[in-house]
């Protein structure tokens, strides 16, 4: 049950991310580019008053993950402890201050309320902002560093600057996004979208820069050095945002220059094809940033672990080309295997080949999948049945992921549920199955609808499941080159997905074709990285590769 708690702890914590993003960044976003504190045009106000709904959607998202988190966190310490512990919880700092949160997203949530039956009223955006401040002020001691002994209040405060960045650029682009719905509807309000987004590069650019520079900060001491960066869980979710902060700043900056290139108040065919749809699947990246944003607050820096930090070596060795593993123990064998604390760590068990195999021939499944998929760009008829192969591979993942549990081992199906590691498995099963039925049934009926859609969104739900997959705190360094490469996938899966959406939303003259190439590429390496994939100790290092001794 305690993995379960942890499992619903960091989703919890991921939730309350984006809804803090959504009010801040939404609040900096009538302020800068709507300029609703004042007297505005009637089109800006509508506009205005529809983004206040998002604003104050965040703030009751940042009560309630506030409270929930306290409930989980009292719970997980009671039942460790095994009496009732909320009142020695209620005394800490860091219970306190989730209080106060919540108690700031609800006063916000109300002043929001108020604001929106008058949003060009002084006093009631003094309330707002009042209550905006103190929620991002509070912050500082949720962090990493109102732990710290040394340096504790610059580092407050430069993780405070860093938040402030993160949110206002994703809650802006939230906000780009709901004008850009809301003008298909109203078209006065199309008038507003060339010039929102000249106005949002004064937010995104400073927000890139703040997040930059309070980034490189944090990192020197949290991280500490490159083996810190390359072989610890805390660096490989750093890795990952600086990925995604860079593939979100590709597509931000490429929506700014198409706006530039084109007159504030005309509505140009670019900023019609091109420019919505770039900011959609920006958001969607951004929105995975803030997603392991949360993962990374749940792991101890790596400056702080000591000797459980991984070589270049041995992480070089996760990604290494080797033969796949074809031949499977019996289940058995696996449930009777007992786990020998003192064993050699180079000795392979027979848990560790049933793992390997899983992998191994869940990539054979996912590259075939993909030579179809292409096959099916080419006009191959009977390829466009492809999808239908994540069903079969949501089928041999069912009966492998978990030889204890059901349908193989004794543990019953709702006892397994309990288990984080097992539910997040059986999630991932659904996600498999759901995805290839209905990807199917979009590739071959003919009445066009939004099921096409679905590929996308289950498969950047993949992904994320994947990059925030079950770290736990000062993890042994076996475990986290197990995780790293499920990290890689979850990364690979943000690709899959974004690159869906643009092939979908773009005219293959206007780089759909690429964008859908793109998605298969990511897609492939997946399964790449899956054939490769063996537990540590069963295959030679890539030591003679890196000038290093065996």
């Amino acid at each position: 049950m305690a993995v379960l708690a942890d499992f619903l702890d960091d989703l919890l914590g991921g939730l309350g991310v984006v809804a803090w993003s959504l009010a801040v960044g939404g609040i900096l976003w009538m302020l800068v580019v709507l300029r609703s504190w004042r007297r505005v045009a009637a089109p800006a106000t509508e506009a205005t008053r529809a983004g206040l709904v998002v604003v104050l959607a965040g703030a009751v998202g940042v009560a309630v993950a506030a409270l929930s988190q306290i409930a989980i966190k009292a719970w997980i310490l009671s039942e460790t402890l095994g009496r009732p512990a909320f009142g020695e919880f209620l005394a800490t700092p860091f219970c306190r201050a989730r209080i106060v949160q919540a108690v700031f997203g609800v006063a916000l949530a109300f002043a929001t309320a108020w604001l929106r039956a008058a949003p060009a009223t002084a006093r009631r955006w003094g309330v707002v902002l009042a209550a905006t401040v103190g929620m991002v002020v509070n912050g500082a001691w949720l962090v990493h560093a109102a732990s710290r002994l040394e340096g504790r209040v610059q580092l407050m405060a430069l993780t405070v600057l860093h938040q402030l960045g993160g949110g206002a650029w994703a809650g802006g682009i939230a906000q780009l996004a709901l004008l850009w719905r809301l003008a298909g509807r109203r078209p006065e309000l199309g008038a507003l979208w060339p010039l929102a987004l000249r106005r949002f590069a004064w937010i995104a650019a400073p927000s890139v820069a703040l997040l930059t520079a309070t980034g490189i900060g944090l990192a020197r001491t949290y991280v500490g050095s490159w083996a810190g960066l390359v072989g610890t869980p805390y660096g490989a979710i750093i890795v990952t945002k600086i990925a995604l902060f860079a593939g979100a700043g590709l597509l931000g900056a490429s929506s700014s220059w198409w706006a530039r290139r084109d007159d504030r108040h005309r509505m140009t065919p670019a900023l019609r094809t091109h420019v919505p749809y770039f900011v959609e699947a920006e958001g969607l990246i951004l929105l995975a940033l803030l997603l392991a944003a949360a993962a990374l607050s749940a792991q101890p820096p790596a400056a702080d672990m000591g000797k459980k930090v991984a070589t270049v070596a041995e992480v070089v060795d996760v990604f290494a080309p080797r033969m796949p593993r074809l031949t499977s123990p019996p289940v058995v064998a696996v449930q009777e295997e007992e786990v020998d604390p003192l064993a050699d760590d180079d000795e392979v068990g027979v848990g560790d080949a049933w793992a390997e195999f899983n992998h191994n021939v869940a990539g054979l499944i996912l590259i075939g999948l993909t030579l179809l998929a292409l096959l099916d760009r080419w006009g191959v008829p009977l390829a466009r049945h492809w999808p239908l192969g994540f069903v079969g591979l949501a089928v041999f993942l069912l009966f492998r992921n978990d030889p204890e549990g059901w349908p193989l081992g004794p543990q019953g199906f709702w006892e397994g549920m309990k288990e984080g590691g097992i539910l997040q498995h059986r999630l991932a099963v659904t996600l498999a199955c759901v995805l290839g039925v209905l990807e199917w049934r979009a590739r071959t009926q003919r009445v066009p609808t939004r099921l096409p859609y679905v590929f996308p969104v289950l498969a950047f739900v993949g992904g994320i499941l994947l990059l925030t997959h079950s770290h736990t705190a000062f993890e042994a360094k076996s475990d986290f080159l197990l995780e790293i490469a499920h990290t890689g996938m979850g990364l690979l899966g943000i690709g899959v997905a974004c690159g869906r959406l643009l092939e979908l939303r773009l005219r293959p003259v206007d780089g759909g074709w690429w964008a859908g190439v793109a998605s298969l590429a990511a897609m492939l390496l997946i399964g790449v990285i899956l054939v490769f994939y063996h537990e540590p100790g069963t295959a030679p290092a890539v030591t003679a590769m890196l000038g290093r001794a065996p």
